[in-house]
């Protein structure tokens, strides 16, 4: 490879975008272009658009976009260092040596060494568990669960033992800096500038990302010692609002699926996995986030919330609803004997009856609804507490049926009449539009500005139909241009044009200074041309006439063109459209 650049060129010629994203995000086809839900903001309609021949994506709503590697970078929170090294390897090209600037050097090698220091420590607590009298404790604690050797192995679970500096010590004879080991969450510093570990007595679950590097560990301890669970702290590597248990080893099967089902704990998901059940993860004993059901949604249609049945778990789905109705994702609930969570359940039962009660589970907005009525008080005052609570949360709604249909449905089950609880509904809608209007108008104006724009119809020409820059070049186009990103889309392309004869679009977006031109130019590059292949002429006829119009209009304004200048300009209009 004879560039860094050229390696960067070589993996985007192999990799195909849509490939690579539709691992993430579910598309459809529609037209040229790929569309699905955007992983990077909650929304109920697609508008997040993958193009292969030109190898972008681009969000319409939130207008992230870019190539291979801006995806890459937003979705997996890596350094475009990080981006290149991930990628390089998956599609197995040749990465040169190249200098980055201190900070991302820094940044990447941080990253590496954290990871690196996370699966030393991971080999080290599971050769613990598996192999020294240590780990006893732990392996007669996961036996008395069920849990067999394929399963420990599998997901590499280990066992801190009782030092303060079991682990410290380790690490010390494999000559790791602590500092980087303290900053993997794993030791933490003393007083006496010495360190212990973390974990102590404790079965520690390492937990991997997507690209199944461990990022940090959980423990549980084996008495009735507290916290019960313990996760890594908050490092460069580990944000457990973004993490699910499992979803690195689940993520194919429930893609086939089509359904994702979510645990409160590892042990659940473990349990359920050495049933051959494969397709569950778990939050790290945080309530569910945005982020969580964004990471799912790109593999599945329907999640399945199987939380425990106690009143925390119960709390845990309630919160958990509307962000399912916000992110668009299907939510059922399958609800277990009271007493039972998924690891106790499925031990007892086997997976025979849990696949059953998983078949059985009700839609989230019915188990919502019961929970809700079931904690008000009786008559008047306990209705309209209902009304409150839930309508703000049904207002969101964007679809007209469902929205009936959560309205009927609440009217059966709490015996409030419907008319009341549309009319109240309509109320909330109506304040929310109010409140918001102003900001809907600005946008509403902004995007008509936007179709409008004559300037956007030019540049969409010059994109869908790079030949025609050279029967502008050397016209006075600029005359027309007025948008600062188009402006400076249209000085980069003219710069390109002059200097090597053709424009090179693949090219373009990073020869651009400001984000806000290469969202301008993603989105006229991933629109639909503004005319036929048969139609090209007249629509570059069209233009010359108005360059002319708008130098005659600003002669006559600005009073310093004389009358027989623009009677000339005037008869060469007439001629040109004759």
């Amino acid at each position: 490879m004879e560039s860094y650049e050229a390696a960067k060129d070589e993996i985007k010629r192999i990799a195909d975008i849509v490939e690579l994203i539709g691992q993430y995000v579910q598309l459809k086809k529609a037209g040229r272009n790929h569309v699905g839900l955007c992983p990077f903001h909650g929304e109920k309609d697609p508008s997040f658009t993958v193009n292969s021949s030109k190898q972008m994506f681009h969000c319409f709503g939130c207008k992230k976009g870019g190539d291979i590697f801006a995806f890459w970078m937003e979705y997996h929170k890596v350094s475009f260092p990080q981006a290149m090294k991930d990628l390089s390897e998956r599609y197995h090209v040749t990465l040169p040596e190249k200098e980055f600037s201190p900070l991302q050097k820094e940044k990447q090698e941080l990253g590496d060494l954290l990871f690196e220091i996370n699966e030393i420590a991971a080999r080290y607590y599971n050769h613990i568990l598996t192999k020294s009298e240590k780990g006893r404790p732990g392996i007669e604690y996961l036996e008395k669960r069920s849990l067999g050797k394929d399963v420990i192995n599998d997901f590499m679970l280990g066992y801190a033992p009782s030092e303060w500096d079991s682990l410290t010590r380790f690490l010390k004879s494999k000559r790791i800096d602590m500092d980087k080991a303290v900053k993997a969450g794993l030791v933490i510093p003393n007083k006496d500038r010495g360190y212990y570990d973390r974990f102590r007595s404790r079965v520690l679950f390492p937990i991997h990302n997507m690209k199944k590097h461990i990022t940090g560990f959980g423990g549980r301890v084996l008495d009735e010692s507290l916290p019960k669970y313990m996760n890594t702290p908050e490092t460069p590597i580990f944000r457990k609002g973004e993490l699910l248990y499992g979803l690195h080893s689940a993520y194919q099967v429930i893609r086939e699926s089509g359904r994702v089902v979510i645990v409160e704990g590892y042990m659940d998901v473990l349990a359920l996995r050495s049933h051959g059940f494969n397709g569950a993860v778990a939050t790290l004993g945080t309530a569910l986030t945005m982020d969580h059901i964004r990471k799912v949604k790109g593999y599945a249609v329907e999640a399945i919330v199987v939380f425990d049945s106690d009143s925390a778990g119960k709390a845990a789905t309630i919160k958990s609803f509307p962000l399912f109705l916000n992110e668009g994702l299907s939510a059922r609930v399958m609800v277990l004997p009271e007493g039972d969570d998924p690891d106790s359940f499925i031990n007892k039962r086997g997976l025979d009856d849990f696949l059953k009660f998983l078949d059985e589970s009700m839609p989230m907005f019915e188990f919502y609804i019961d929970l809700k009525i079931s904690r008000i008080s009786k008559g008047i005052e306990g209705q309209v507490n209902l009304l409150k609570e839930i309508l703000p949360v049904l207002a969101d709604v964007d679809s007209d049926p469902q929205r009936l249909l959560y309205v009927r449905r609440l009217s059966e089950k709490s015996g409030i009449a419907e008319s009341i609880i549309l009319s109240e509904l309509r109320n909330q809608r109506a304040t929310r539009r109010k409140e918001g209007n102003e900001g809907r108008l600005r946008e509403r104006l902004s995007n008509l500005k936007m179709e409008i724009s004559p300037e956007r119809d030019l540049l969409n020409l010059m994109i869908h139909y790079p030949s025609a820059m050279d029967r502008f070049i050397d016209s006075e186009y600029r005359i027309l241009l007025s948008d600062p990103d188009i402006i400076e889309i249209f000085h980069c392309m003219d710069g390109i044009y002059r200097k090597e004869g053709r424009i090179q679009l693949d090219e373009l977006p990073e020869r651009l200074e400001h984000e806000s031109a290469r969202e301008t130019l993603r989105e006229i590059m991933l629109s639909a041309p503004i005319c036929p292949d048969d139609s090209i002429e007249q629509a570059i006829n069209e233009f010359k006439n108005k360059i002319l119009k708008t130098k005659i209009s600003r002669s006559l304004r600005s009073k310093i063109g004389d009358l027989e200048e623009s009677s000339k300009l005037l008869n060469i209009v007439k001629d040109s459209q004759n």
